[in-house]
């Protein structure tokens, strides 16, 4: 048996899975205080994935961290010092404070002595209707053990891939899910983001997104704070008082081009270099630059730099994120 959540995107499937915890939890005692958890595996599907940012002010989701940590994760990168940036508490989850053990960007594209992606690319292009292209994160050689004593173990474990009618979808396979920091959080927007990489690169449309939670739980404390909470279950903006959702740009334009591009925005986030990928120029630069703006003390100049995001989803998260620290 399986609880089911039928969602459109991040923000439904918060919303809905807060009101079926709330519904059916079952309070448990963990070594870091008291949850509440699903009784049953969580299934989560989602039919609009690129609508990853979250608006909830209750939850005041980091929308700089998100979509850096992704982008970090796509690189294949496994230390702390690039991303502790956006996130000045990450650090406490290394063993070592240079590195962490269990970086899914890393298993991608690293840890096994072979890039994940690009085989699963190799797979999906060449045997049609494969059913054997599965991305693994977690290793029993060196995660199965028999001590306690780590911080750091992937969550995430696996993660399949599936062309049909030239369209990708993905499922994630999750030992233990936090509902709210992970799973309806940063989870969805790396694996997402995942997603559409994946698809654009081979030139397919995105598909469905599914996360299976084999735990999926709540802090006590954190979930009382989204007491509250009203529901969304889009993106979008009133144009003369109509509703218009937010159309994302394409993450890659050229596939050629792309990680190389990823590389060298990862280096410093500058915008002097010419990059053919639009994403990286007009929203992943432009939001590098703002969060640095920001944490030098330039508010002003960090909004009016958050303002010439160019999706329009990001723009909105970022600016209303300034908007309650202001």
């Amino acid at each position: 048996m399986t609880h089911t959540i039928q969602a459109r995107n991040v923000s439904e499937a918060l919303y809905l899975a807060k009101q079926g915890i709330e519904a059916t939890g079952v309070q448990v005692q963990t070594r870091n205080g008291p949850v509440l958890e699903f009784p049953t595996p969580v299934v989560t599907t989602y039919t609009h994935s690129r609508e990853r940012a979250l608006f909830y002010p209750e939850r005041d989701a980091n929308p700089f961290f998100h979509l850096m940590e992704a982008f970090w994760m796509l690189a294949g990168r496994n230390d702390v010092k690039w991303i502790n940036q956006f996130n000045g508490r990450i650090n406490t989850y290394s063993d070592d404070g240079v590195s962490f053990h269990g970086a899914y960007g890393y298993r991608w594209r690293n840890w096994f002595g072979k890039d994940q992606l690009k085989l699963a690319m190799h797979r999906l292009t060449t045997y049609p209707n494969d059913r054997r292209t599965v991305v693994s994160m977690w290793d029993a050689n060196h995660d199965l053990v028999t001590t306690n004593d780590g911080k750091d173990y992937p969550c995430n474990t696996q993660i399949f891939f599936q062309v049909r009618d030239e369209t990708l979808n993905m499922t994630v396979v999750n030992r233990s899910n936090d509902m709210i920091w992970g799973a309806y959080g940063a989870n969805a927007v790396h694996m997402s983001v995942l997603l559409e990489y994946m698809a654009q690169m081979l030139g397919l449309q995105v598909g469905h997104y599914v996360q299976f939670s084999n735990n999926l739980h709540a802090y006590v404390e954190v979930l009382d704070k989204l007491q509250g909470m009203q529901p969304q279950y889009s993106n979008y903006e009133l144009v003369d008082d109509s509703i218009v959702l937010y159309q994302p740009p394409n993450l890659v334009d050229d596939s050629t081009t792309f990680d190389q591009e990823l590389e060298l925005f990862m280096h410093d986030g500058s915008s002097d270099h010419e990059y053919r990928n639009r994403y990286i120029a007009e929203t992943a630069v432009p939001m590098y630059q703002a969060w640095q703006q920001w944490k030098g003390k330039d508010k002003e100049g960090a909004f009016f730099t958050a303002m010439c995001i160019e999706d329009k989803a990001w723009r909105k998260a970022c600016t209303e994120w300034f908007e309650r620290r202001l």
